[in-house]
């Protein structure tokens, strides 16, 4: 009974599981997403610029500024394949190529 207990914290341990996360280290820097999936750009609060990406390949979701920490999250879905950069004001940019898992080499699941 007391191993009950525990699921939400291994729950909310997973919740975040697999999605990607850049900060301010990550500038100028070319990643990789897989279509359909979301990943977090956190940066300094200085950085205040509204981003600029293609709305083609990425869309934003939230845009959150954290007080306590004086951290910005973006949140972004990788929705259509292609390259774009996402660039915030002067100070920040990140290009960001998105593929199809299917594509890549290895194992392939039918569904």
């Amino acid at each position: 009974m007391r191993y009950l207990l525990w699921i939400p914290v291994v729950l909310a341990a997973c919740a975040g599981g697999g999605s990607h996360q850049y900060t301010e280290a990550d500038n100028r820097q070319t990643v990789s997403a897989d279509l359909e999936t979301i990943f977090y750009v956190q940066l300094p609060d200085t950085m205040k610029g509204k981003a600029a990406f293609s709305s083609s390949v990425l869309s934003l979701g939230k845009d959150r500024m954290d007080e306590a920490t004086r951290r910005r999250t973006l949140e972004f879905a990788a929705k259509g394949l292609g390259e774009t950069e996402i660039k915030v004001g002067t100070d920040f940019s990140l290009r960001v190529k998105v593929t199809s898992a299917s594509d890549r080499p290895g194992m392939h699941l039918n569904h």
